[in-house]
């Protein structure tokens, strides 16, 4: 049985037609967007990340130029559903302008559908993609470096707590659990890094553990709604320079406590030598395993997945 990774002979030819591009985006129902039929992508930031980090891949096995494009649809990182469709990603990263009349060749998503496979030989290889292939833009950069300066002195705990909308994902552990992972590590570290989507929690950290907490002023939910369901908001590239900073932010930390979700995951893409602890249910623990489970059958050649 054929890898699932494998492409088909079909595709093989597509990839090589004349001035060939490679397309990175959330196309129609390649990705399960319900909302795609009415102009509209639901993925959070680090979906989206992480597929472009496996679209770079995938575009370098096989020596093609390739775009990020995520201007096709109404994405919650380029503004409300009135203004113009601007592509989110120029306004965070660096990118290649491709060649003149390039023929744009659209990502499927059994090439990049971002799966987090949770094994540190996977999760180097992200790395060294994302440090060949991802520039921030020279403003951004700027605030990475002043996170760094803020830091320096400090042996930092990093938390990622996602609480929203988590549960339509993966069941998340309860708040007490994550208390006890919190109090367990935190004698041994001066700070705690809070990178969290929900206010309430995070104000209950501040209270529980005085003059540890570090947190940057970000936008955060205050009625368990996700932050990135903004339904036409104005506000979308400063959501997904927060959603960056926030995980750039976990991979400075010497340690870290993880929500099995892609921001925690890319924050192990960005450094993945951290040590750290995933914080997840059993649900949550199980669907890992499967996952891991098929990427290795699918390494050996026994099955498609």
């Amino acid at each position: 049985m054929p890898k699932r990774s494998a492409i088909s002979p079909e595709r093989r030819q597509e990839l090589k037609v004349k001035n060939a591009c490679y397309v990175i985006t959330c196309f129609e129902n390649e990705f399960l967007c319900k909302d795609h039929p009415n102009g509209r992508c639901e993925r959070g930031f680090f979906s989206l990340f992480l597929q472009v980090l496996y679209g770079m891949a995938f575009a370098k096995k096989y020596d093609l130029p390739y775009r990020v494009d995520f201007s096709n649809v109404q994405y919650a990182y380029n503004g409300n559903e009135d203004s113009d469709r601007i592509n989110f990603w120029e306004a965070l990263m660096v990118q290649r302008s491709p060649s003149p009349g390039f023929n744009p060749i659209v990502n499927l998503r059994y090439e990049t559908h971002p799966l987090r496979i949770w094994n540190r030989h996977f999760i180097r290889s992200l790395h060294q993609t994302l440090r060949s292939e991802i520039r921030l833009q020279d403003k951004l950069l700027e605030k990475v470096n002043a996170i760094k300066e803020r830091f320096k002195g400090f042996k930092i705990l990093g938390l990622h707590a996602r609480r929203t909308d988590h549960a339509t994902e993966v069941p998340p552990v309860s708040e007490r659990v994550l208390i006890n992972t919190i109090e367990k590590r935190i004698p041994a570290f001066d700070r705690i890094f809070v990178a969290t989507d929900d206010a309430a929690f995070l104000e209950m950290l501040k209270t529980r553990f005085p003059q540890k907490v570090l947190a940057h002023d970000f936008i955060r939910s205050a009625n368990q709604k996700a932050i990135h369901d903004h339904g036409g908001s104005s506000n979308g590239i400063l959501l997904g320079e927060q959603a960056l900073l926030d995980c750039l932010s976990l991979s400075f930390c010497q340690e870290l406590i993880l929500s099995p979700s892609n921001l925690s995951y890319a924050a192990l893409v960005f450094q993945p030598e951290t040590p750290y602890t995933l914080a997840e249910s059993n649900a949550a623990a199980w669907s890992r395993r499967k996952t891991l489970l098929a990427y290795r059958l699918n390494q050996w050649g026994i099955r498609k997945w």
